[in-house]
């Protein structure tokens, strides 16, 4: 099957030929050319080269088009970002209310085809999949409402506005919402998958009441009005241990969510599953840099063990960090392509 057969296959809970190999590829494309994560962030050209370069490499079944990609919508807001000479990712460096909350009924949702760096990561992904989406399916890398306000505010003094001042909260959670559909319907309309990073919910950074109360029907709404625009996949992508959270996730409407390598994967699979979504289990991603092919080939058959059987489950191992060894990557994937359905 081709990666985009596959992956179908298996969203409509059938068994595809093998269990889909799905790496996160953002800063690593950029190694793959030898440019720095800043340079590549800022050109078009550079992200199209990186991410065709990694998929030629690996040929992985789902092609994720990002890089920095939690700075893109709060740069457009007027957060500052830094950008390094060196590997370093690129940052918010500036929370645009951070001292003037009040200052959000002056913002407005940016339009992704024309503010900042939005309209380039679109581009990008629609060239992409101008390429090679006759056979893999590409999506583009949009942040979640809560990381978002976060961003725009400064964690510590948003968790403070949830205690304190939940009006403003849920007001400003109410705009990042907005935002971040905006970005995912011109995603849509291009024709992408759209895959939303929300990684600052998981706990402890968000405790499972505070999800529950000020997030889950954002999520819900969001995923809903991008599935309305057209949405062909949509993902709700959120690293670490989101166990506490995972009756919460799997009612979300997400076509797709993650569980990070720690948390009991049994249990996550048995709840997504019943939900009829698809799970991506991770081997640990610093992994692929600092451990042995031996360590490396245990976690992938732990995962693949405990994951794979029944479909509705992709292997990955997060973002794969920027120096990682190719064969690593490629070692992980013919673990994959020779793991057989119970």
């Amino acid at each position: 099957m081709m990666p985009r057969e596959r992956m179908m296959r298996l969203a409509q809970g059938k068994l595809p030929d093998r269990v889909p190999f799905v790496p996160t590829i953002y800063e690593h494309a950029a190694a793959l050319i030898g440019v720095t994560p800043s340079e590549m962030a800022k050109s078009k050209e550079l992200i199209v080269k990186g991410q065709l370069e990694a998929y030629r490499l690996y040929g992985h079944d789902l092609v994720a088009v990002g890089i920095d990609i939690y700075n893109l919508e709060a740069e457009a807001l007027g957060c500052k970002i830094q950008y390094f000479d060196n590997k370093s990712i690129p940052s918010v460096c500036s929370h645009v209310l951070a001292k003037n909350k009040e200052g959000l009924s002056e913002l407005t949702v940016p339009d992704p085809e024309t503010a900042g760096r939005m309209p380039l990561l679109l581009e990008a992904a629609d060239a992409i999949k101008r390429e090679i989406g006759d056979e893999v399916l590409v999506s583009a890398a949009a942040i979640g409402p809560f990381t978002l306000a976060a961003l725009l505010r400064g964690f510590e003094p948003f968790i403070l506005d949830l205690l304190r001042d939940p009006s403003y909260a849920g007001a400003l959670l109410d705009f990042a919402t907005e935002v971040s559909a905006a970005f995912g319907k011109a995603m849509v309309k291009r024709g992408l998958g759209v895959a939303i990073n929300d990684s600052w919910i998981t706990p402890p950074l968000l405790s499972p009441k505070l999800y529950k109360n000020f997030v889950l029907e954002r999520h819900q709404k969001l995923i809903k009005g991008l599935k309305e625009a057209g949405a062909p996949n949509v993902g709700l992508i959120s690293g670490g241990n989101t166990q506490p959270i995972s009756e919460y996730l799997v009612q979300t409407g997400s076509s797709l969510i993650m569980a990070d390598h720690g948390v009991d994967l049994a249990a996550y699979k048995a709840k997504a599953e019943a939900a009829g979504i698809t799970l991506r289990g991770n081997v640990k991603s610093s992994l692929l840099e600092t451990g042995t092919e031996e360590e490396i080939i245990a976690q992938a058959r732990e995962v693949l063990t405990v994951g794979a059987p029944g479909g509705w489950f992709v292997f990955g191992c997060g973002v794969v960090p920027l120096d990682t060894d190719p064969a690593r990557i490629l070692l992980l994937k013919k673990f994959a392509e020779e793991y057989q359905y119970n």
